[in-house]
């Protein structure tokens, strides 16, 4: 089990921005988890789960926990259950994932297209696009608890929301995923127009970790945003999108207290315009605070 207590967590992060753990592991496989959580129990410390870095904020400085990355070779296997499932681990890159899906001819990820991260992720998130959210897509999870035992859940029988799916204080480690049957030449086509649309919408080139905020219910985070004539508004080396409202981008050594600049003064804006109370999509971990 690969473990440091002296890393920094920024290089693995879309945002290019994040401190340093208590410590850091990456278990190789299950029991290798079930190992790290026996630790931290047996410690006495905080643990929190880091998949492919998407989504998420992570403060400069000493984090307050320990960070279970969970990205090694023995979480990114995937096998065919039947004709239109397949079932993967947590730690599988959703490119690959739908990489997968098109050579065997299963329909209905392409609305992931563009979207990084892996898929425990993207689950523990409810990522989606176009209207569509994946955990639609799944028939069963497998949950860790804090005793590295693993249980196989309905994955129907869980909370959901937008942008979020309950599984309390458990960790995915791996998905069974439900598709249907397509061809793998429309499902390059669907995903290339959904790229392209993703690109001409979204700053895919530059270092962000996606939508910042949720969208209120009948109404676009973005355009609100937007109508307060934000865009382009610069804290620091971080940025309100030229072109999405909805996303704040590292221009090049943005710390962690400019995004949350940016943060404020948009949700204050949108606040005094709209009367609308804006809520975090992006995930934020905080960093130990200093003695005065």
């Amino acid at each position: 089990m690969k473990t440091e207590d002296n890393i920094d967590l920024f290089p693995f992060t879309t945002f290019r921005i994040g401190g340093r753990p208590l410590r850091y592991v990456m278990p190789a496989d299950y029991e290798e988890l079930a190992s790290a959580l026996s630790l931290c129990r047996q410690q006495d410390l905080p643990w929190r789960v880091l998949g492919g870095g998407s989504n998420l904020l992570i403060e400069d400085g000493t984090l307050p926990f320990v960070v279970i990355h969970m990205c090694a070779p023995g979480f990114q296997w995937m096998r065919r259950v039947d004709e239109h499932s397949f079932r993967v681990g947590a730690g599988v890159r959703l490119g690959k994932l739908m990489s997968h899906a098109k050579r065997n001819g299963h329909g209905g990820l392409e609305f992931l297209a563009g979207i990084p991260g892996t898929v425990g992720g993207t689950l523990a998130g409810n990522a989606g696009a176009w209207g569509e959210s994946v955990c639609d897509r799944v028939r069963r999870l497998w949950l860790a608890d804090d005793k590295g035992k693993i249980a196989e859940v309905d994955a129907r029988t869980l909370e959901r929301s937008y942008r979020s799916l309950n599984v309390g204080r458990r960790i995915i480690t791996e998905a069974e995923f439900e598709l249907e049957p397509r061809a793998p030449e429309l499902i390059t086509e669907m995903t290339r127009e959904l790229r392209r649309k993703k690109a001409s919408r979204h700053p895919v080139r530059q270092k962000s970790a996606g939508c910042v905020f949720k969208n209120p219910p009948a109404c676009s985070a973005g355009e609100l945003i937007d109508r307060c004539g934000l865009k382009g508004t610069r804290y620091g080396g971080a940025e309100i999108s030229e072109l999405h409202a909805n996303f704040i981008v590292n221009t090049g050594e943005a710390h962690a207290s400019d995004v949350l600049a940016l943060v404020e003064m948009i949700k204050k804006e949108v606040r005094k315009e709209f009367k609308v109370e804006l809520e975090l999509e992006l995930r934020h971990w905080s960093a130990q605070k200093k003695a005065a």
